[in-house]
């Protein structure tokens, strides 16, 4: 039998039973995988563990239920329930791309402060040792949790013999309000949502052999704030020993760049939103979360290169970075790294007019009205044709002026240009092997029928094989195979995809489209350019 064929699944009870170091735990068998979902790895973190350090589960007796999602943590909950039919569609189109039409009931989860679970989904509950997949979720510092990618895993898991694991943490204010300018005592509260993230993988080296896991081969996979988590995870030297490889996708960004002045000002502006005043900030420590979480909709805290709540470091846990820069961190050196992000990232963002003209896409680019997310300081009437034109070239002027609009500006921002950066950064450190690549694949649009492009998070269903388009069959299996030869051995080549290592000298760069090739710093002239800005 080989890898990236069907067949590795091996889970015959209906109901497998494992004794992991806290206690017996009770899943179920779907498609022949092994399925345990809302494990504990922490305690619980309200009332006066609220803001503070995680802490490990407690033991339990008997056998615990884990055929049942778990709480993810306190945040904004949608519903369609009153939404305009129209953007129903739209949103149930989204909701099927990233299941890839597996049907999944949003309303099975629910929200709680105390949301330190996981779950695993593995091909054989035996003694063999398979590679690890560590998904952590991505929705910024702010929503997500690892449900759904749980939920579409399991022909990834069928046809590559990998153990997948996911995990709920501490997320917005619960996870990210730095108060350790009110208090000493809460001076690791703006980053324990990292220290859950820690705490769990901690729970995975001590019990992932009990589902045919290897400890020893545990590789990080998370796509735009899910990638921004493992980036600080690789600066964290209470992480170091806890993974061996990382793929980093659409995420990367400064570690360490906020500042306590910037995590001091973002909890004032939460607790005027609360209509707390300054001295009287322990009142945090007593209202429900329910009511926090309610008073804060509608909140903006996004800024500029940064997403609301994401870690204030401490110097300890995370290492400061007043330079902003990008950096690879000494407590990672060894761990290879596969990093890389999509062409239009920003769609979302800047789309609001597929019909534009050149000019207009000029005069959009003036005008900066996108600068909330990303700004393009020093672009003027002088210099912004020849941008244009760079980029119309780049692509040999194949891109209509809506995609080079969004192009220009997502290749800017952290999101599409960060990962070019990080990876010449990790690169420069000479230790571990990377490779870098970008996404040029166009994915339909939802609600915007016959448009497409490379959309921030396209391509990550097809990493763990969920297709809903089936034209992107093909590109999922490749995607697929490659992610997991990575997983299994720190290298993406297969006898299908020749992809060699990304170096600071030649900088060569896969591009996942149709036609996946690799070449030489293909975005050259891209980046240079956007250098100036």
């Amino acid at each position: 039998m080989k890898y990236g064929e069907k067949g590795w699944s091996l889970v015959k009870e209906a109901n497998p039973v494992v004794e992991i170091n806290t206690g017996k735990i009770k899943g179920f068998n779907r498609n022949g995988n092994g399925v345990f979902l809302g494990i504990p790895y922490g305690d619980n973190c309200d009332g006066e563990y609220r803001f503070k350090e995680p802490r490990p589960a407690l033991q339990w007796d008997g056998i615990w239920d884990c055929t049942r999602y778990g709480p993810i943590a306190m945040q904004e909950q949608g519903s369609l329930e009153g939404v305009p039919e129209p953007v129903r569609k739209i949103l149930l189109d989204y909701g099927n791309h990233f299941t890839g039409g597996i049907p999944f009931d949003k309303s099975k989860e629910y929200c709680d402060e105390n949301c330190l679970v996981l779950n695993v989904v593995t091909p054989g509950v035996d003694e063999k040792k398979r590679p690890v997949m560590v998904y952590i979720h991505g929705g910024g510092y702010t929503s997500g949790s690892g449900a759904v990618t749980a939920a579409i895993c399991d022909s990834l898991v069928d046809e590559e013999d990998v153990v997948i694991v996911t995990v709920n943490h501490r997320l917005n204010i619960f996870g990210g309000l730095y108060l350790g300018e009110f208090d000493e005592a809460y001076a690791n509260s703006g980053l324990v949502g990292q220290l859950d993230l820690v705490m769990a993988l901690q729970w995975v080296k001590n019990n992932v052999q009990k589902f045919g896991g290897d400890p020893a081969n545990v590789t990080l996979i998370g796509e735009s704030g899910g990638g921004i988590k493992i980036g600080h995870l690789m600066a964290m030297p209470a992480a170091k020993g806890l993974f061996s490889k990382a793929i980093n996708i659409s995420g990367s960004i400064p570690i360490g760049a906020k500042t306590k002045e910037q995590g001091t000002a973002e909890t004032l502006k939460v607790l005027e939103q609360l209509g707390i005043a300054k001295e009287d900030w322990r009142k945090l420590l007593e209202l429900p979360a329910e009511t926090i979480t309610d008073s804060l909709r509608g909140l903006r805290l996004i800024q500029e290169d940064t997403t609301p709540f994401y870690p204030t470091p401490d110097g300890v846990h995370i290492p400061f970075n007043v330079e902003r820069e990008y950096k690879a961190y000494a407590v990672s050196a060894e761990v290879p790294l596969l990093v890389g992000a999509s062409e239009e990232e920003l769609h979302m963002d800047l789309l609001k007019n597929p019909k534009m003209t050149w000019e207009d896409a000029r005069t959009e680019l003036l005008n900066q009205e996108f600068a909330e997310v990303q700004s393009l300081k020093g672009l003027s009437e002088s210099n912004v044709d020849t941008l244009i034109q760079t980029f119309r070239n780049a692509c040999n002027d194949q891109k209509r002026p809506w995609q080079i609009l969004v192009q220009i500006v997502s290749m800017r921002h952290f999101l599409g240009g960060g990962a070019y950066k990080s990876a010449i950064a990790k690169a420069g450190q000479k230790t571990a092997p990377v490779w870098h690549y970008m996404t040029t694949y166009d994915t339909p649009i939802p609600g915007m029928e016959g448009l497409a492009c490379a959309w921030h998070t396209a391509e990550l269903p097809l990493i763990f094989r969920a297709v809903y388009h089936e034209e992107a069959e093909k590109l999922s299996r490749l995607l697929a195979h490659s992610f997991a030869s990575f997983v299994r051995t720190g290298s993406p080549e297969t006898d299908e995809l020749d992809w060699p290592e990304f170096t600071v000298e030649d900088k060569k760069t896969m591009l996942f489209d149709e036609k996946c090739t690799w070449k030489y710093d293909p975005f050259k002239t891209i980046h240079d350019i956007l250098a100036l800005f």
